[in-house]
């Protein structure tokens, strides 16, 4: 912080709780608030929740009050959480994560896992991960099955650096490549499993984006235009019909307004036994259907 006034010198854990629920009061819960405060805890002090609560009287030191404090005024900015501390765990995987990529979500947990029940584990299946981000897909299906061959594309270089980052600081192969989905110069493998979480909120919908998304964010993973909000779905359905093998299985998450939709272009491109699935809010998220 800025002021001298902020130079806190023996203040308590219990003091700095409060004036983290004072001051972010309008943006959060104070649920939320306490959970935040208490990751940030084990960030600084390697607490767990219950010792952040049975240490609330003793004091801190000037240091670490220092950096709570400068967390609080990240938090007011609206920065997230995940990328104050500066990594998320995924799926069992630790990752670390920064603006060049978007926080990896609950419901794509949720998508590692139906993969992961609905796929034979005991083959060395050819996977793709499409828009990889963090690397937070491929990297907790290797994780989990560590005879898959699993390759994983992003457009952006910045994306890519920090997702091997995370594939070697979890000690996990992952064959990253820059590749632009929208083109038509892709690479001519074949896959048994194909998955993507791509971009997919139409961009009318920044508007009604809460401020610590479309401030922090990367946008160009998250919106897509107007226009054509099934952009990505349409070259990767495309991509998947010709390169996927007999059988295999083409993942998807999304926005669950258009996921009908997307369940008609696959229909179209003649997949079969097509299945739409709601995640933990009851909202239709991810699809699945299969190359015959």
């Amino acid at each position: 912080m800025s002021s001298m006034d902020d130079k806190i010198v023996g203040v308590r854990l219990g003091e700095l709780r409060n004036r983290f629920e004072n001051e972010l009061n309008t943006q959060y819960e104070v649920a939320e608030i306490r959970q935040h405060f208490a990751l940030l805890c084990a960030s600084h002090l390697e607490y767990g929740p219950a010792q952040v609560v049975l240490n609330l009287q003793e004091k801190v030191s000037e240091q670490i009050a220092d950096l709570l404090l400068n967390d609080l005024a990240a938090l007011q900015k609206h920065v997230p959480i995940q990328y104050i501390i500066g990594n998320v765990d995924f799926a069992d995987v630790l990752l670390k994560i920064d603006k060049s990529v978007l926080i990896p979500r609950p419901e794509t947990e949720e998508l590692v896992h139906w993969i992961l029940s609905t796929t034979p584990d005991d083959k060395p299946l050819r996977v793709l991960d499409i828009g990889t981000g963090s690397g937070c897909i491929a990297l907790a299906l290797k994780k989990a099955r560590p005879l898959w061959r699993i390759s994983a594309w992003d457009i952006d270089r910045d994306a890519l650096s920090l997702a091997q980052h995370n594939a070697e600081s979890n000690q996990l192969h992952i064959d990253f490549q820059q590749v632009d989905v929208l083109t038509k110069d892709l690479p001519e493998s074949n896959w048994d499993v194909i998955v993507s979480n791509p971009p997919y909120v139409p961009a009318a919908l920044t508007k009604n984006t809460k401020p610590h998304v479309i401030n922090h964010e990367p946008k160009h993973a998250i919106f897509v235009p107007d226009e054509s909000p099934l952009i990505f779905y349409e070259h990767i359905i495309d991509y998947a019909y010709k390169h996927l093998a007999f059988n295999g299985t083409l993942f998807f998450e999304g926005h669950a307004p258009l996921m009908k939709s997307v369940e008609g272009l696959l229909q179209e491109a003649g997949f079969s036994d097509i299945v739409l699935q709601n995640d933990f809010r009851t909202n239709p998220r991810f699809t699945r259907a299969i190359r015959q």
